[in-house]
C-alpha cells in the first residue's frame, strides 16, 4: 500500500471550556474539524454552566450525546501530560485562557494551541491578544476581524497567527462546504413569531432594561398574532459567560402586571428551536442575531441604546438593520443587505483554520513559552484563586450582584 493510499489516523483534538458561550463556540468549530476526534472538557470556574446549559450548547454536534468531563485546572493538566492531544482548543474566557497557557508551558509534550473568542469580536482589543499571547492560532470569524486583530497583534508583538474561520454554527446552519456557497434566500414566510435575544452586558441600565422589556410587551399586546419570545441562555441563578445584573426573566416576573408583558414567553433551550421560517430576531448586541442571518430570517437592531463601540454593535452600522423600538413596535423587521453579510461573518471564502492546523501539525513544534503575565501580581493571583476554589468564588459572585441589584430593584 503507497503512502497516498495510506489513510491518516484522526487527529485528537481535546478543547476546553469554562462557560456557556465558549462551549457552544468550541463543539461548534470541533464539529467543523475533518479527519479528527474530538472531545471536549469543562472548566471549573465561576462561569461554570449549568448542565441544561451544556446540553443547549452541544446540541446538533458530533458531542451532543457525550456529557464533557468537569475538570479543575491541576486535573486538566494531569489528564494533558498523560494523554496529550494532536491539538487544544482554549475555548475560555481570557483569565482562564491566560493560566491553561501558562500551565501548558511545562509540558513534555505540547500540542498545537488553538485559541480564540466565541462571537463578534469588534473592536479588536488588545486585552484579548494578550490573555491568548502564546497560543499558535487565534481564531477570528470576518474579514473585517481578521484586518483589525493582524493589525494590533503587530502592534503588541504577540506570536499568535490570526485565522478567519466562519463562525461554526452559520457554517453548520447553510450547509456550506469548504469551498464556499452562496448567501441564504430571504425568508417571505409571513410572520409569526418574534425572538429577542438579550445580551448580559447591554443595554446596562434598569431603566433602559424596563423600557426595553415595555417595547416588546407593546408588541406582544398589540399583536395577538405573533408568539413574543424572551429567549434566555439561562434562568437567573445560571452562571453566564458575563455576568447579567438585571435578567428579563426577573423583570418580567416583576412587571407582570403590566399590559403585554404577561403574553411574552420566557424560554430557554437550543436556539435551533425558535428559529424556523417565519420567525424574525431582534436584539440590543447578541451574536444568536447571526444565527437568524445566516438563515436568511428578518432581524432588528435596536438603536435606542446608542450603536458603536460601547456596546459592540458597531459592525452592524451598515448591515440595513439598524432601528428602533418604533420599528419593533410596528413590526418594522428588514433582511440584512447582501454586501455586508459576505464581508460580515457570511463570507463565501474556505474556512482557514484546518489547514493552519495541517500545517503546524506537519512541522517540529517548538516549545510552548508562557505568556507573559498580564496586569499586575495581585489580579494574576486572584484569577489563580478563583480556579483554584470556584465555588467559593461562584457564591460570592451569586451573593454580591444580587444584593446591588435587589437594592436597585428596589429604588
Amino acid at each position: 500500500m503507497t503512502g497516498a493510499d495510506t489513510q491518516r489516523a484522526p487527529r485528537r483534538v481535546l478543547a476546553v471550556a469554562d462557560s456557556d458561550s465558549y462551549v457552544k463556540w468550541a463543539a461548534a468549530t470541533l464539529d467543523r474539524l475533518p479527519d479528527s476526534e474530538p472531545s471536549l472538557v469543562v472548566l471549573d470556574s465561576p462561569v461554570r454552566p449549568s448542565p441544561a446549559q451544556v446540553r443547549a450548547a452541544v446540541a446538533g454536534t458530533r458531542l451532543a450525546d457525550d456529557a464533557p468531563r468537569l475538570l479543575r485546572l491541576r486535573a486538566l493538566v494531569r489528564t494533558l501530560r498523560a494523554a496529550p492531544p494532536d491539538v487544544l482548543l482554549v475555548a475560555t474566557t481570557g483569565p482562564a485562557a491566560e493560566l491553561v497557557l501558562r500551565a501548558l508551558a511545562g509540558l513534555p509534550h505540547r500540542p498545537v494551541v488553538v485559541t480564540g473568542l466565541p462571537g463578534m469580536s469588534l473592536p479588536a482589543t488588545a486585552l484579548a491578544l494578550r490573555y491568548r499571547a502564546s497560543a499558535d492560532l487565534f481564531v477570528v470569524h470576518s474579514h473585517r476581524e481578521a484586518h483589525e486583530f493582524d493589525a494590533l497583534a503587530r502592534t503588541l508583538g504577540t506570536r499568535s497567527r490570526v485565522v478567519v474561520n466562519r463562525l461554526p454554527f452559520l457554517a453548520a446552519r447553510t450547509d456550506r462546504t469548504d469551498a464556499g456557497g452562496g448567501l441564504p434566500e430571504p425568508d417571505t414566510t409571513p410572520l409569526h413569531r418574534v425572538v429577542f435575544a438579550p445580551q448580559a452586558k447591554f443595554p446596562e441600565t434598569l431603566e433602559d432594561r424596563v423600557r426595553l422589556l415595555r417595547g416588546l410587551a407593546a408588541l406582544a399586546q398589540d399583536r395577538p398574532d405573533l408568539d413574543v419570545v424572551v429567549k434566555l441562555r439561562g434562568l437567573v441563578g445560571e452562571a453566564q459567560t458575563h455576568h447579567e445584573a438585571f435578567p428579563f426573566d426577573a423583570l418580567a416576573a416583576r412587571h407582570a402586571d403590566e399590559p403585554g408583558v404577561a403574553r411574552l414567553r420566557v424560554a430557554t433551550g437550543p436556539l435551533d428551536g425558535f428559529l424556523t421560517p417565519g420567525t424574525a430576531l431582534v436584539t440590543v448586541s447578541s451574536t444568536a442575531l447571526l444565527e437568524a442571518l445566516a438563515l436568511g430570517l428578518r432581524a432588528l437592531v435596536l438603536s435606542d441604546f446608542g450603536i458603536g463601540e460601547h456596546n459592540l454593535t458597531q459592525a452592524y452600522a451598515d448591515s440595513g438593520l439598524v432601528g428602533s423600538l418604533d420599528d419593533l413596535a410596528a413590526a418594522r423587521l428588514p433582511h440584512a443587505d447582501p454586501a455586508w453579510l459576505r464581508e460580515n461573518y457570511l463570507q463565501d471564502t474556505p474556512d482557514e483554520l484546518p489547514g493552519a492546523v495541517d500545517e503546524l501539525l506537519a512541522a517540529p513544534l517548538a516549545p510552548l513559552a508562557a505568556p507573559p503575565r498580564v496586569g499586575s501580581l495581585p489580579s494574576h493571583l486572584r484569577r489563580r484563586l478563583r480556579l483554584a476554589a470556584p465555588a467559593a468564588s461562584r457564591r460570592v459572585m451569586a451573593l454580591m450582584p444580587s444584593v446591588r441589584a435587589t437594592r436597585r430593584l428596589a429604588s
